[in-house]
């Protein structure tokens, strides 16, 4: 004789429901299959190619560099990421060799991982891009194309930022060694008829900080130099700078930039968050102060505090380089 007994009305009731709900799924799905299947298929939006034969000689050119630009950042090996790199700065010296590529703006390839250093009034253009390794340290690659009156001169860099002499700050830096960085700045500068040009970049050094660099470049005897004795820490600093250089948190980015308006290259102050972090650069973080390196009338840039107010808000971060 079956009992039914409330426990055994329950597990009933809990086998008719899940049952129910096996059928409801099952037909569900019979539905959503008929009307997948009856659909009409929607278009896929696909980028057109480019159609070389529309593009000028340079514009092909610089269409080959953009081709060859992403895999030094999305190549997933070290090996793939320097062998990409090397293939970069080939095709670069192969394309700034061209006369016209001067007056190029070469502005799609900015758009990509190339940055490029420039001015109107600057016969000197910086082109720089990098590869981030599986331990953290930037390889930097660059070259300098010049405008001369024989025709362009190339210059292919070597990175020496991961092996700075202890001096550096009060050494000038000879062709082909480089501090290398993400050159994305450029203006003229003279000082006594002899010509220099300012620039700035973005080292992401390594694991644990990032670097900020205001050099100086220039040319003895048709080859680069880098570094000039033009920096003065403030008014009563009798000492004069090669160059100026920032370290920072890696988490932290800062403002640096040259103002043409103002004739002044502002920065943001950085420091130590608390005492004990003195002197550790690599916790290192903006202070919330501005300061500026302002030139004189014999060329020397001397370092002066600003108000916040003077170059305004809200006005995207330079390390972008774009």
């Amino acid at each position: 004789m079956l009992m039914i007994t409330p426990k055994s009305t329950q597990g009933l009731k809990a086998i008719f429901f899940a049952c129910l709900c096996i059928f409801s799924l099952a037909t569900n799905a019979q539905t959503d299959s008929a009307e997948i299947e009856n659909e009409e298929p929607r278009p896929i939006a696909v980028e057109a190619p480019v159609d070389r034969e529309l593009l000028t000689p340079m514009e092909q050119d610089e269409d080959d560099l953009m081709k060859i630009a992403p895999f030094v950042i999305s190549s997933t090996t070290d090996s793939a990421k320097l062998a990409s790199a090397e293939n970069l700065q080939a095709k670069l010296l192969e394309v700034l060799g061209n006369p016209a590529s001067f007056d190029h703006e070469f502005a799609n390839l900015r758009m990509t991982t190339v940055a490029i250093a420039f001015h109107p009034k600057a016969n000197v253009r910086l082109f720089t891009f990098n590869i981030i390794l599986k331990n953290g340290v930037f390889n930097q690659y660059g070259v300098i194309q010049r405008k001369t009156k024989s025709g362009i001169a190339l210059f292919s860099l070597q990175d020496t930022a991961q092996n700075l002499p202890k001096d550096y700050l009060e050494t000038p830096v000879e062709h082909p060694e480089w501090i290398g960085g993400l050159y994305y700045q450029l203006f003229p500068h003279k000082i006594k008829r002899k010509q220099y040009y300012i620039v700035m970049a973005f080292d992401g050094h390594n694991l644990n900080s990032n670097r900020s660099i205001i050099d100086v470049l220039s040319f003895e005897n048709d080859l680069p130099v880098w570094g000039a004795p033009i920096f003065r820490d403030g008014i009563e600093d009798p000492s004069e700078e090669m160059r100026v250089v920032f370290e920072y948190h890696k988490s932290t980015r800062i403002l640096m930039r040259y103002e043409e308006e103002q004739k002044t290259i502002v920065f943001d102050e950085v420091g130590p968050p608390f005492p004990a972090a003195k002197g550790n650069l690599y916790y290192y973080i903006p202070t919330g102060d501005y300061s500026g390196y302002k030139p004189s009338k014999r060329g020397i840039f001397t370092k002066e505090a600003l108000d916040v107010t003077d170059f305004g808000q809200g006005i995207p971060n330079p390390t972008i380089f774009r």
